[in-house]
């Protein structure tokens, strides 16, 4: 027999490629060594990424302007954008993607539009699963409270808002965010073709079949979205009848569940353990 406890550890789920989205801003607006303008930026997780083209770093949302007037073009999300819904240069969403009816492939084509459309289709689940018509309204009137002056004269009800707006907040900011770079990606492809760019072009398809395998991954996580699912979980492996075969085989389950842990980001710790006589464990 053995006893195993699985702790989920904490991680980042982001997919940021800064150089691509540099090449991105770099094609849309060519005319950076124009003196009538002055300042760009792109801050990526609270940093500004260096390029020949970048004159100088600043805080906040990316911004390309004159003295005249400015303009935002930011990927960053916050609590009056989180039910936005995102698109590409040309009005495309992910509601749009899906009505095309782009055929899905196998991964391994080389396929964007097979690619864009899983894509889509996962985030349409993720958003079906979250019930997230119902996050909106939901979120706003967490705000609402959050804003109320005598909010923390009770503190365990104030933290008690604070968590549940915050996780809200995180789900939907997650979700908008692969939106946000399943756009980039195809804007990327787009303008690789008219530019005859063979590796941006490869770059993005690469970058688009990173998402895809990765929203797979998030559409269990949102399946598994329960109040208890994120908690640590005690798993026993018991060989049963069979005798030493079965006892092997015991064993070779445990280090199966044991790789397959560690492998998406638990810890895992083995707190009890009864060996057999010949092989595996009872």
């Amino acid at each position: 027999m053995s006893s195993l406890i699985l702790k989920r550890l904490r991680s980042s789920n982001s997919i940021h490629n800064p150089t691509l989205r540099i090449r991105l801003f770099n094609r849309l607006f060519p005319s950076f060594s124009n003196p009538h303008f002055r300042k760009f930026s792109i801050p990526i997780h609270n940093q500004s990424v260096s390029d020949t083209s970048l004159v100088e770093k600043h805080k906040g949302f990316p911004s390309y302007y004159d003295e005249n007037w400015r303009f935002r073009c930011g990927l960053r999300l916050w609590s009056s954008q989180a039910a936005v819904e995102a698109s590409n240069s040309d009005g495309l969403t992910v509601e749009g993607i899906i009505a095309n009816g782009w055929v899905i492939y196998e991964e391994e084509e080389s396929d964007w539009k097979s690619h864009a459309s899983s894509i889509a289709q996962s985030i349409h689940l993720i958003k079906k699963r979250l019930r997230w018509k119902k996050l909106i309204p939901k979120l706003e009137i967490l705000s609402e409270q959050l804003n109320k002056p005598d909010l923390w004269n009770d503190p365990g009800h104030a933290g008690k808002i604070s968590r549940e707006h915050g996780s809200i907040m995180g789900k939907m900011k997650e979700v908008n965010a692969f939106e946000q770079q399943l756009f980039e990606h195809i804007d990327m492809i787009k303008l690789s073709r008219e530019e005859n760019d063979a590796e941006l072009e490869s770059e993005s398809l690469e970058a688009l079949l990173t998402l895809r395998r990765h929203l797979k991954e998030k559409e269990l996580e949102a399946l598994l979205s329960g109040e208890q699912d994120p908690c640590s979980c005690f798993i026993e492996v018991q060989a049963g009848a069979g005798g030493t075969e079965s006892m092997d085989w015991a064993s070779m389950v445990m280090q199966m569940y044991k790789k397959w842990a560690e492998g998406r980001g638990f810890r895992v710790t083995i707190v009890d353990e009864m060996p057999g006589e010949l092989a595996g464990i009872k």
